[in-house]
């Protein structure tokens, strides 16, 4: 009997491994800004690395290599490198600011990405480095966390709605404020009037404050980004650990009470959705029938005086204008328009008309994708752009995003109340699910192939768009806050690369807005007429009547 071969060894093999030395961040948070990484590759190996390898450094939201992360520089080095030597490269870089927001992110660096030298390990050729961009401060920092934890938990298939999302970051950020005001008193609080321990650090007591919001008011998917910029964050920090301690503490009793003052909102009520009867009204879609946020207009606001049981309120839309009873003829406008500028593709009825500039806005301004910032935390991603560029102070920063972010809620409150008031179909109910068929209007056109461009129809209602109306709100506190007629760049996670330019933020909420009907989801009343001044509207009240400055104040020391 032949006895069976002895197992073949192995050949010897290198195996690379790389670690960040240094990173110098490009001075500004500008795209195409430069900068520069120092990394140290080594083989770890047991033979000599020998050839070409490329390397590779992305920027990153959690450090972890994936389609959501972008491309910053590519190289190609040729390596003779002997078993357990190492050898350092510089290497120069682009900023892409597309996926990230500037207070916190990843640079990534990966070592050999197109396997060109065969290794024992080839699971060990990349490295994170946490980052901080220029001008930032501990608040920008955590705003950035935050909008890195939603989009973990989307990734995590768990995404953060729109009504969910807005109001964790007004309760986020509203801790934050309050925080900083028992230090600073130059601002209005906003719940929590009370003044810091006598040798508490007001940067911990941001830290305490953050890190409690969002441990606990988000799921497990984003534990692992909130812990390590906690520990990061209070690395920095250079003051005494007791005055860490009790200031990491005073900003936790912060949070607690914000989050306890919204313990009975209403935004735990989730009575099932009954839709009314009647030929023209949105229903849920087969075959889930899922219908996102039906009590959501009855939950408490923030801060503007809204009751969604009076019909009079000033903060409400103007009303529902183009229905096939009410005005036909706005109606069948409407819907011919999203019909022709916003579908997916041609079809034997329909050939579009939009141009390649409306793909691209409708495009850029989306974030529908559970993994990305959302809607408002884009919104939240070019107001920290916006923050660091004009240098503001810490104080400064926590009334911007209290007020941005407290707007950004109470819009979401007042759009979907009057979803569920008046609820409109979509217009993919209208043009390819039947509704044109039988409105008794002739120039609607029924489709059966038509798709909106964007994919897939929210689950709620069309009037108003929530999107819209966080455009209009996002402009409203910004006009105020920073001023009218500023002109920016911003950046999209949905198209890394491309820059739109704004000379307003009026004008980017109005562009925020109108992606809707150029997606194909949303007719022009429910997105750019109606929304856009509700929100605006309130975003205005926001910052022209809360967290206001206090001109005579004592900063605790």
């Amino acid at each position: 009997m032949n006895k069976p071969d002895k197992p073949t060894r192995p050949a010897q093999t290198p195996d690379l491994s790389v670690k960040f030395k240094q990173v110098d961040l490009p001075d500004s948070v500008d795209f195409g800004a430069l900068g520069q990484a120092e990394i140290v590759i080594k083989n770890d190996g047991k033979a000599t690395a020998t050839g070409p390898v490329t390397i590779k450094l992305y920027a990153s939201t959690d450090g972890e290599l994936g389609k959501n992360d972008v491309l910053l520089s590519t190289t190609v080095e040729n390596l003779n490198l002997a078993k357990g030597k190492s050898t350092n490269l510089t290497i120069d870089y682009a900023n892409n600011t597309s996926a990230i927001a500037p207070g916190s992110y990843h640079i990534i660096a990966k070592v050999d990405t197109e396997n060109q030298i065969i290794e024992s390990n080839e699971d060990n050729n990349i490295a994170s480095k946490l980052v901080s961009a220029p001008n930032t401060d501990v608040v920008l920092d955590w705003q950035a966390v935050a909008l890195n934890a939603i989009q973990a938990e989307g990734k995590a298939g768990r995404g953060v709605a729109p009504t969910v999302g807005s109001r964790l970051l007004a309760t986020f950020s509203t801790a934050i404020h309050d925080t900083v005001q028992a230090f600073e008193n130059t601002f209005q609080h906003y719940k929590v009037d009370t003044v810091a321990p006598v040798g508490a650090c007001l940067e911990a007591a941001v830290v305490g404050a953050a890190y409690r919001v969002l441990s606990t008011q988000l799921g497990p998917a984003a534990l692992k980004l909130i812990d390590e910029q906690r520990d990061a964050s209070l690395k920095e920090i250079k003051d005494r650990p007791i005055a860490e301690t009790i200031g990491y503490a005073f900003g936790q009793s912060i949070a607690d009470q914000i989050i306890a003052s919204r313990a009975n909102d209403g935004a735990n009520n989730t009575d099932p959705y009954v839709p009314p009867t009647g030929d023209y009204v949105w229903k849920p879609d087969a075959p889930n029938f899922a219908a996102l946020g039906p009590k959501w207009g009855q939950v408490i606001p923030w801060a503007i005086p809204f009751n969604a049981n009076d019909p009079t309120n000033s903060f409400a839309p103007d009303g529902l204008d183009g229905t096939p009873t009410n005005n036909p003829n706005l109606y069948a406008t409407e819907i011919e328009e999203v019909r022709q500028v916003g579908g997916l593709a041609n079809t034997d009825v329909t050939t579009l008309t939009r141009t390649p500039d409306q793909t691209e806005l409708a495009v850029f301004w989306a974030y529908d994708r559970p993994d990305t910032f959302r809607p408002y935390g884009q919104l939240s991603q070019i107001a920290q752009e916006v923050a660091v560029r004009e240098g503001n102070s810490l104080a400064e920063n926590a009334r911007l995003f209290a007020a941005l972010n407290v707007a950004l809620a109470d819009a979401a409150i007042v759009a979907w109340d009057a979803k569920y008031d008046y609820t409109q179909p979509r217009p993919d109910d209208v043009i390819a699910g039947g509704i044109a068929l039988n409105d008794g209007i002739a120039s609607t056109i029924h489709d059966p192939n038509w798709k909106p461009l964007l994919g897939s129809t929210p689950p709620f209602p069309d009037y108003i768009s929530g999107h819209s109306t966080f455009g209009g709100a996002f402009a409203g506190v910004l006009t105020n806050l920073v001023g009218d007629n500023y002109a920016f760049d911003a950046v999209s996670q949905e198209l890394p690369g491309v820059v739109r330019s704004f000379n307003s933020f009026y004008e980017a909420g109005v562009e925020d807005a109108v992606s809707r009907v150029y997606g194909g989801v949303h007719v022009r009343e429910a997105s750019v007429t109606d929304a856009v001044p509700t929100g605006y509207n309130i975003g205005e009240y926001v910052a022209t009547n809360f967290f206001q400055a206090i001109t005579d104040h004592t900063v605790v020391v």
